[in-house]
């Protein structure tokens, strides 16, 4: 029996493995595909295309960092950046997007990590048939024609 102590949860959400921390990193999908329309979210992947829809990068009407942001009251970010996931690092759960970088102290851009919650699939990636298959067969049901 899996424990219902808070505790013991947070400490099997840290000390998961790898396999099991890959399959967390999950978002919702948001497609007009006719034979995905039962399924709700699917696990990240690199290729994907990705909308964000919260936290720093979803607000409009911020571009200038200096003169912008949570502390003055405005929004920051940039609004619904749709673009392709870089890379994933699955040991802290987050996805890296192309072009979502800020510029570090030296002037190197740096990639910003995105909880995956904060994101949209809305196109997944049509390198792997086999993915696309298995997610079709999980939306339908099982039932095969």
């Amino acid at each position: 029996m899996v424990s219902k102590k808070a505790g013991k949860q947070r400490i099997s959400q840290r000390e998961a493995p790898i396999h099991v921390l890959r399959k967390r990193i999950r978002a919702r999908l948001i497609t007009d595909d006719p034979e995905l329309k039962n399924i709700r979210s699917v696990t990240v992947r690199v290729g994907d295309e990705v909308e964000v829809t919260r936290g720093d990068f979803s607000h409009p009407n911020s571009i200038k960092a200096d003169s912008r942001g949570k502390r003055l009251g405005q929004p920051r970010g940039r609004a619904g950046v749709k673009a392709k996931v870089a890379s994933i690092d699955t040991k802290n759960g987050f996805i890296f997007i192309d072009g979502l970088t800020q510029s570090t102290a030296d002037g190197k851009e740096e990639a910003v990590p995105v909880n995956p919650s904060n994101v949209v699939v809305t196109k997944l990636y049509e390198g792997d048939p086999v993915r696309i298959q298995s997610i079709i067969e999980k939306s339908s049901g099982g039932a095969s024609e």
